[in-house]
């Protein structure tokens, strides 16, 4: 997925300044989809470059003065093609993964660390999809059916975390079992000494 679609989503559900629209961004698509506030100006600029939205600027007395970003025609027929082509699987980078590969290396005690430092930070995510400051995007909605969509997504993220910490935890208990039974193994050949 492209920055610059996203962006664009969000700027045809409104007109829009920049630092709302990283608010927005935030607390709505970040779990599948993030971006410093540096890669959302940048975005913008090019999109304003390219046609795709229009700036305009807006006086303020007590603040600095603020761009709001409205999406063009070109802009709303960029962000449709966009959205009719079928996507491509995700590529997985996940470190983690990449870690307990190599982690025979390791005593069982920090790989379960790791697994276990992994779970918590998958449990605070969790809890923050599932607080109501998550569901705040759902106001924006424009009718039902793309209510029902922003759900579907906020529905999606919370389903990978809890598969994600259920494979987590799960992990744990198999290397805490496998511990548990080469140990005794042991105790048992020295028994037998």
């Amino acid at each position: 997925m492209s920055l610059k679609y996203a962006l664009l989503g969000f700027v045809d559900m409104m007109p829009i300044s920049g630092y709302d629209l990283k608010k927005l961004f935030d607390s709505s698509v970040v779990y599948y989809w993030s971006a410093t506030h540096t890669q959302i100006y940048q975005t913008l600029a090019q999109m304003a470059e390219e046609g795709l939205v229009d700036i305009e600027v807006v006086q303020q007395v007590e603040h600095p003065n603020k761009k709001l970003y409205t999406i063009t025609d070109k802009g709303r027929q960029a962000l449709r093609e966009w959205i009719t082509t079928p996507q491509e699987l995700s590529i997985v980078r996940h470190a983690l993964l990449v870690q307990i590969s190599w982690a025979d290396r390791l005593r069982t005690k920090e790989i379960v660390n790791l697994l276990d430092t992994y779970a918590q930070k998958l449990h605070q995510r969790l809890v923050l999809y599932q607080e109501e400051s998550q569901l705040s995007p759902l106001q924006y909605a424009r009718s039902k059916r793309e209510r029902l969509l922003w759900q579907l997504t906020i529905d999606n993220g919370v389903a990978v975390y809890k598969a994600e910490l259920q494979w987590a935890e799960n992990a744990i208990l198999q290397l805490r079992a496998l511990e548990n039974s080469t140990s005794s193994n042991l105790e048992k050949s020295h028994e037998s000494e």
